[in-house]
């Protein structure tokens, strides 16, 4: 599965995207968000917030209790702000 990281997210993590093995009991965005926050201390505190995130899964925004796949492509988007 490829997680594309973005904004100040992928600063945080070090990274702009990381291709990873969906792990058991890994089912929505949620679990994966959880996932991620384990795997990303730096990165943590907002990933244990996944209502905080906006999720893409293959060009389609999706909420947190979306069921994902081995096969998606997700990117994940952080608060931002505008001035």
């Amino acid at each position: 599965m490829k997680i594309t990281f973005h904004s100040w997210l992928k600063t945080a993590i070090g990274s702009d995207h990381e291709d990873i093995v969906l792990p058991e009991g890994v089912i929505t965005i949620s679990d994966l968000s959880s996932f991620l926050g384990k795997r990303h201390l730096s990165a943590a505190s907002i990933f244990a917030l996944p209502e905080a995130l906006r999720y893409v899964v293959d060009h389609r925004y999706v909420t947190p209790e979306h069921v994902i796949s081995s096969a998606d492509a997700i990117e994940i988007y952080p608060p931002v702000t505008g001035g």
